[in-house]
């Protein structure tokens, strides 16, 4: 049964882009499903994907980490494959994934069922899972590189799903720009050390398989200076750190909260984000090389962690505030990899991604857009508040992984501040939040998302007794400290001006307006530029007068290349014919003369290739 399952996880993991397939073919051959149909497809393709990762998993276990491989590109001794690569990191993201998309679809199927461009929605989701699946089980750079594009084009199309809004669209086109300029400079540490391998290494180790990756970070170390291994890997790092939403490339993912709740719930839910956070661990042998690398990413992740906190606590927004929470709690599992401690940063991201799927579903049950949209006062649910305590640390698993955090950081005096003082900030902002909107009880009748959000909820607290901690220690205290200091201020000062500090944290420092006025106004006199060429160009015709050149050119080509020799071999047939036409005088003397003629060059003829023959062959005898 195992085996089974395991032989069969890469149909199971095509199966979402089977059905993007099949509603794209239905709606362009005119065949309608129904809703129905399509949450039924939908749901099955997560389904299949948990069970079969989960027997892919006790394979793994029970056999060792295996690959199934496929040629992709052949050249000599050079060769590229892509295909699936089963070991206990893919799998456990891949669970992840199927999990939570699972019952986020199935929360869809409820919250979205007044959209009428529902079966484009789903179509989405089932590309999106179909190419973070790609990604998770890539064997090389190559296929992960194929695969993050992908999820990137599909984001794009999830924020922006609500096109015809303004600020929807322009939401998603900043997201995806800014992505853009993290996947360009992933690529350029991708193909600078192929080119390495290229050049000191043999073709295997070009391909950048990741089952050769600790040779290849050797080889790569060891033929480049200092100063060249740092940019490689600064490269690397710029993809993971848009992809992961870490300082200064976090403003995409407050851009995304203005897609719909179940978009933001499947993009937070480490499930997008956790793409970055995989690849790092990935290309952890690499990094590993350098002590400067490591101190980089840990100094990275606590300096987004402290950064994000603050400006969560200064939102009046709740979709914001999670959206700065995911970047802030990101950066405390990119700080727990580069220290070296792999298993505490997934399996926070797990417990995260679960927590957050929670609370933005949790929002959505009293905030649907599609029901209540012009409604400003926000409510919050008590779901949320047991996420509230769950992501702040007081309670359940959270209190767990806090814990665990703090013992890792100990050693390290200053890590271990930064992360008190980022659990302070998670306790106010979320406590705020609490304390800021009013608590909606009026009974819900849409039973998907009310199981949806329970289930998740039921997990959270199961997974306490999953995750060994000891006594309550420094993080509960601070997190205890900023969830009173919360509730007392926003319930003193709830509706008073925070001043100008705090308005300047509101605004994000306000990165996100200098990237709206500096980078985006380059892009649009770029777009401008190129516009004014093409009219120009257009205007003027001078592409037509360049075409009637080529046309030109082409004719006299035809006329003095091509026609030439078939006019020579015209005009001797006509020679030979009419020499043959006045040698035919009827005198029989003039017939005998020309026949002796003929006779004496074949007879020549044969003299002369007998002579070169014999000489060729070295003479007679």
């Amino acid at each position: 049964m195992i085996e089974f399952l395991t032989d069969n996880l890469i149909w199971v993991l095509l199966y979402p882009f089977w059905i993007f397939i099949l509603i794209g073919t239905g709606r362009f051959l005119g065949v309608r499903m129904g809703k129905s149909t399509l949450t039924c497809l939908t749901l099955l393709g997560s389904g299949l994907g948990f069970i079969f990762s989960a027997g892919a998993i006790a394979f793994v276990y029970l056999n060792g980490p295996t690959e199934f491989l496929c040629s992709f590109i052949k050249i000599q001794n050079f060769y590229l494959q892509l295909g699936v690569n089963i070991d206990y990191l893919s799998l456990t993201f891949l669970l992840l994934l199927f999990f939570i998309s699972f019952f986020i679809q199935l929360y869809s199927s409820s919250y979205m069922s007044n959209e009428p461009k529902y079966y484009r929605f789903t179509a989405y989701m089932n590309l999106f899972n179909f190419a973070m699946a790609l990604l998770l089980v890539s064997p090389n750079l190559f296929q992960i590189y194929i695969g993050w594009e992908l999820v990137g084009v599909v984001s794009y199309l999830l924020i922006g799903f609500k096109y015809t809004n303004p600020l929807k669209s322009l939401s998603a086109i900043k997201a995806f720009i800014i992505n853009k300029i993290g996947d360009t400079l992933l690529l350029g540490g991708i193909v600078s050390l192929i080119y390495i391998m290229y050049a000191y290494s043999t073709p295997q180790y070009v391909t950048l398989d990741f089952s050769d990756f600790n040779l290849i970070s050797s080889v790569a170390y060891a033929h480049t200076n200092n100063l060249t291994f740092i940019i490689l890997c600064m490269l690397l790092l710029a993809g993971i750190m848009t992809k992961s939403a870490q300082f200064p490339f976090h403003t995409w993912l407050q851009d995304a909260m203005n897609a719909p709740t179940p978009v933001s719930a499947l993009i937070h839910s480490a499930t997008m984000v956790a793409a970055g956070i995989f690849l790092t661990i990935r290309l952890l042998p690499l990094f590993t090389m350098s002590k400067d690398v490591l101190i980089f990413i840990v100094m990275l992740g606590m300096f987004t962690a402290l950064f994000c906190s603050l400006c969560a606590i200064c939102q009046k927004n709740i979709k914001s505030v999670l959206a700065y929470s995911t970047s802030a709690n990101l950066g405390l599992m990119l700080t727990a990899v580069g220290f070296g401690n792999i298993n505490l940063a997934v399996i926070f991201l797990i417990i995260h991604g679960i927590i957050k799927a929670a609370l933005f579903l949790s929002y959505g049950l009293s905030n649907n857009e599609y029901i209540d949209y012009e409604t400003k006062q926000q409510t919050i649910t008590p779901t949320f508040i047991i996420g509230a305590f769950a992501l702040s640390g007081l309670a359940f698993v959270g209190l767990n992984c806090k814990e665990q955090f703090f013992l890792t950081f100990k050693p390290n005096i200053f890590l271990t501040i930064e992360f008190l003082l980022v659990s302070f900030m998670c306790a106010v902002y979320i406590f705020r939040l609490c304390c800021l909107y009013p608590l909606t009880t009026e009974k819900q009748k849409n039973i998907p998302e009310q199981l949806s959000v329970w289930i998740l909820l039921i997990v959270v607290i199961l997974s306490t007794f999953m995750i060994n901690s000891s006594t309550l220690g420094a993080p509960f205290w601070v997190a205890f400290a900023g969830a009173i200091i919360a509730i007392i201020i926003t319930l003193r000062t709830k509706d008073s001006n925070m001043g100008h500090l705090a308005k300047i944290c509101e605004n994000g420092f306000y990165i996100d307006k200098f990237y709206t006025k500096v980078i985006f106004a380059l892009y649009g006199i770029l777009t401008s530029f190129f516009n004014k060429v093409e009219k120009y160009i257009s205007e003027n015709k001078i592409l037509f007068y360049i075409a009637r050149y080529f046309v030109h050119l082409a004719e006299w080509i035809e006329k003095n290349i091509f026609e030439l020799p078939v006019k020579l071999i015209v005009l001797c047939l006509r020679f030979a014919s009419r020499e043959v036409e006045h040698a035919q005088v009827r005198n029989i003397q003039t017939y005998i003369t020309y026949g002796a003629l003929i006779l004496g060059i074949i007879f020549s003829a044969i003299l002369l290739m007998y002579s070169y023959i014999i000489n060729s062959l070295g003479g007679i005898g």
